[in-house]
């Protein structure tokens, strides 16, 4: 049984129910969840210790009607079944740090039934499996090839709870059709990684740089390598500034909704008890005390940023305090060309708007890379 503090007690009882729910129901819909399954799993649910548990069983419900469509010989209803089945594990296991078993039987559900998806497109389609050697490890990845030879690299870094599977699958679609190759990864602390390699804050960028370099030692792909970006959501609104500071061959780079610094001790106490969790669970630490050291940071005390950075950032932020504050301190951090699209109303990640974000991120893109 997990052992809750009193403050989560309140937190998941009274504060985990359907508003709360549909600030999320974008960012689902965007990788590929039906609005109709996505009602009907959400109306099973009465208390947020059943999320996982409901969303994995509808993914396993999926997974087999997957199955089936295949052995009747219907390859395009069961490449898609198995896609949807991905994004139920991977919403099982959204943010839900409170069980770690839970969660990881849930991924590993997900990178199963990827796998089948995957496995169903014609050669040219099909994302690529590449497992690049870091630390005694890999890190894996898949790489979605544009159509044409030469174009530019966009490298997503995730975030706290997304993983290369759905939303980067979902995330490489968009960016494939429109010219870009793109490298989604698991990094350190995040999805298939984590249980070799914990999150270290003063270590992930390396680990960015080990992947370009290792597609600059590896030219078979025809990629454009002085055409790079990065690109990251939440926790990877961060890390991917951040890491291209570190890295000068990352020609831009494109932020939201970013936890620019943490603020020690203090700083992590004051995150939603959701997110305190996941400090915890990315870490490997039982405390955030023990979690400081690699979950503490100030994006000051990195090289300033010199390359074109595109930032978003929102007023309505359930995952941090004053998210106004870390738009502003990346906003001076950042020495080259800068630009702050700031939704007074916007939720964690603009998720509320991201028909405008996604398309103006691809043009932002096409200017500064194409």
């Amino acid at each position: 049984m997990v052992k809750l503090s009193v403050k989560e007690k309140f937190a998941f009882q009274f504060v985990m129910g359907e508003k709360i729910y549909q600030r999320w129901y974008a960012r689902f819909l965007s990788f590929g969840i039906d609005y109709g399954r996505l009602k009907r799993v959400i109306g099973r649910i009465t208390g947020w210790m059943q999320w996982c548990a409901e969303w994995t069983k509808e993914g396993d419900y999926l997974f087999q009607k997957a199955e089936e469509a295949l052995r009747e010989g219907s390859e395009t209803k069961a490449r898609a079944l198995f896609h949807e089945a991905t994004a139920c594990y991977h919403i099982g296991q959204h943010i839900f740090f409170i069980d770690s078993q839970q969660k990881e039987t849930s991924q590993e559900k997900a990178r199963r039934s990827y796998k089948r998806a995957i496995g169903l497109y014609a050669e040219g389609e099909r994302p690529i499996r590449i497992d690049i050697p870091f630390q005694g490890t890999q890190i894996p990845g898949y790489l979605r090839l544009a159509d044409t030879p030469n174009r530019p690299l966009i490298i997503f870094v995730n975030g706290m709870d997304n993983i290369k599977e759905a939303e980067g699958h979902a995330q490489g679609s968009i960016f494939r059709q429109n010219g870009f190759n793109f490298f989604t990864f698991d990094g350190l602390g995040q999805g298939e990684l984590w249980k070799s390699l914990k999150f270290d804050s003063k270590q992930y960028h390396i680990a960015v740089s080990a992947i370009i370099d290792w597609f600059e030692s590896n030219q078979s792909y025809r990629i454009d390598m002085n055409r790079i970006a990065l690109v990251g959501y939440s926790l990877g609104g961060y890390l991917a500034p951040m890491s291209a500071a570190y890295d000068r061959r990352v020609k831009c780079v494109v932020g939201n909704s970013g936890l620019i610094f943490i603020g020690g001790l203090d700083g992590l106490k004051k995150l939603n008890p959701i997110w305190q969790r996941g400090v915890t669970y990315m870490t490997g630490c039982e405390t955030l005390e023990q979690a400081v050291n690699q979950f503490d940071w100030d994006i000051a005390d990195a090289p300033s940023l010199q390359v074109p950075l595109l930032f978003y950032h929102v007023g309505n932020d359930e995952v941090m305090p004053s998210p106004e504050v870390h738009a502003d301190k990346i906003m001076k951090w950042a020495k080259g060309e800068k630009t702050l699209k700031y939704y007074e109303d916007g939720e964690h990640c603009t998720q509320n708007y991201m028909d405008e974000v996604f398309p103006e991120t691809i043009d932002w893109l096409n200017r500064k890379l194409v």
